[in-house]
């Protein structure tokens, strides 16, 4: 028998009952992964990040490379808040860098083993809104800040300045710093106030905010509560 749409009624029913295919069930799997991940870290990751992010915390129940992802957060119009960097004619020169000497061991037994840190922007004001940098330096004991320090942009001086109030309170010690690959944290002057310290400096690979898990998770503690 023939419905009026022109198909048979048991062509219609099968229809009626047809479950997702394996495929569709995986993309339903990917975006949700994705979107939980994107507000985890309020919203940075783009398609390498939240590939290597869903490899690292193995999220999804199947393998999805880079281009599946990229296509998944573009069909689905999901995109990171980062600003594309405005970059100098002349190439920056990284001063200093150095391996990820840490490698995620961040539970640590004692304090002042390993401090970890980094920067953020925040913006205050009700009727003018003004942005600041926030310096933050965090011991992996006990997961709390040791100091900060608040400047109008990130410069070399002001991460060495919360560095200073971090030694202030916990004199005498020499931790293991890990760091990402900022301009800052790069420079000759800051790995040089290292040194005199007697302090060994790691860094995070670029696009790997994992490998500073316990520095980003404390941001976004911090910017729920600020916001």
């Amino acid at each position: 028998m023939t419905c009026a749409a022109g198909i048979t009624r048991d062509a219609y029913y099968k229809w009626l009952k047809r479950q997702p295919s394996r495929y569709h069930q995986e993309q339903t799997e990917l975006v949700t992964a994705i979107l939980e991940l994107e507000e985890e870290h309020n919203w940075t990751l783009g398609y390498l990040g939240m590939t290597t992010q869903l490899k690292a915390e193995g999220k999804l129940s199947f393998a999805a490379g880079l281009k599946r992802v990229t296509h998944c957060m573009r069909n689905n119009h999901i995109q990171t808040n980062i600003r594309k960097k405005k970059r100098n004619r002349i190439k920056r020169h990284e001063e200093y860098v150095n391996d990820n000497l840490l490698n995620e061991q961040f539970d640590r037994q004692g304090k002042n083993e390993v401090w970890v840190t980094d920067t953020t922007e925040v913006v205050y004001g009700n009727q003018t809104v003004h942005k600041a940098r926030l310096h933050v330096v965090l011991d992996l004991y006990g997961r709390y800040a040791l100091s900060y320090n608040i400047s109008a942009t990130e410069t070399t001086p002001a991460v060495i300045e919360a560095f200073e109030r971090a030694f202030k309170s916990e004199p005498n010690v020499h931790p293991m710093i890990h760091t990402d690959r900022g301009a800052a944290y790069c420079s000759g002057s800051f790995n040089n106030y290292l040194a005199s310290k007697n302090c060994v400096h790691s860094m995070s690979h670029p696009g790997h905010p994992w490998e500073n898990s316990p520095m980003e998770r404390w941001w976004n503690d911090f910017k729920l509560i600020w916001s």
